[in-house]
C-alpha cells in the first residue's frame, strides 16, 4: 500500500511541461501543456495576468505583457487538456496553481476559440533600488513590438 501512495504522490506532483506555440517568438504565443507525450492547450476559462506570470516564469521569458483575449495567435489542436487554471502569480510551473483535472475538454463543448494565450517580455533584468539599508530588486522589462491590443 505505501508503494501505490508514493506512486500517486509522485504523480501528482509532477511539472507540466508548457510552451508558447504560434508566436513571432519562444515568449509569446498559445499556451499549450504536454501530458502523455501530446500537447494540448488550456482553456481560458478564469485565465488571468496571475496565470499567464506564471507561465512566463517557468519559460524564462520575464515578466507578462499582455494576455490577448481573441485568438491572436490562432486556435489550436488536438485536445484542450486544462479547463481552467488558478494561480496566485508567485508559483514557479503551471502545475503548482489549482487546475482543472487533466483530461480532453472538448468532449464537454470545449473549444479552441478560447485558448489562453500570453505575450511575456522575453527579457528580464533585475536592478537593485533604494537606499542601503531598505534595498529592493524591481524587474525592469522592455517590449519592442506593438500587438495591437489593450491590457
Amino acid at each position: 500500500m505505501f508503494f501505490l501512495q508514493e506512486l500517486i504522490f509522485i504523480c501528482r506532483n509532477q511539472t507540466l511541461e508548457v510552451r508558447l506555440k504560434d508566436g513571432a517568438h519562444r515568449c509569446e504565443g498559445r499556451v499549450e501543456v504536454k501530458h502523455q507525450g501530446e500537447w494540448g492547450t488550456v482553456d481560458d476559462l478564469y485565465w488571468s495576468l496571475k496565470d499567464a506570470s506564471v507561465v512566463c516564469r517557468q519559460l524564462g521569458c520575464g515578466a507578462t505583457v499582455g494576455i490577448p483575449k481573441e485568438p491572436y495567435f490562432g486556435p489550436g489542436l488536438g485536445p484542450i487538456w486544462l479547463s481552467y487554471t488558478s494561480c496566485e502569480g508567485v508559483e514557479s510551473a503551471v502545475s503548482d496553481c489549482e487546475h482543472s483535472n487533466i483530461k480532453d475538454y472538448r468532449n464537454d463543448s470545449y473549444s479552441h476559440d478560447w485558448d489562453a494565450e500570453v505575450v511575456c517580455s522575453g527579457k528580464s533584468c533585475l536592478v537593485c533600488v533604494g537606499i542601503s539599508s531598505r534595498k529592493s530588486l524591481h524587474l525592469i522589462t522592455r517590449m519592442t513590438r506593438d500587438y495591437g491590443y489593450s491590457l
